[in-house]
């Protein structure tokens, strides 16, 4: 299959069936990967975290990366739990960043408040989303 557009003139039609073809290509493919992924581990395991490097015999390396993920049920009971410790051991932290929403809300609503601080923002577009339904 030749995987550019053969003809920039194509239907929309056309060029939807093509991405939809694609696209079946594409999930087959990573459905492959990751029950290959699963065969690996399944002979060498992961540490449970950081990484491990192995030499194969075919002068490949693989690299496994084994992660842990960590969260919270209740931060209140947390933030309580850990409150009498030193600040440095207090395993919390406040992030704070632009409310997106809010941001657009002001772009397009308040465009005299968005000028404020517009130089303070990067607006660019996304990569488009593409969903071809039935």
């Amino acid at each position: 299959m030749n995987d550019t557009l053969e003809h920039p003139t194509k239907t929309l039609d056309a060029l939807v069936i093509e991405w939809m073809q694609a696209k079946a290509q594409e999930d087959a493919a990573n459905e492959r990967r990751l029950a290959i992924e699963q065969a690996i581990l399944a002979v060498q395991p992961a540490p449970e975290e950081g990484s491990q490097t192995v030499k194969l015999a075919n002068g490949f390396k693989l690299t496994l990366t084994g992660k842990l993920s960590y969260k919270v049920d209740d931060m209140d009971a947390l933030i309580r739990a850990c409150s009498q410790w030193p600040v440095n051991m207090q395993p919390i932290k406040t992030v704070v960043q632009l409310d997106t929403t809010g941001a657009k809300f002001l772009r397009v609503n308040e465009p005299e408040v968005w000028a404020s601080i517009a130089q303070h923002v990067t607006v660019a577009p996304a990569k488009v989303a593409v969903k071809v339904g039935v």
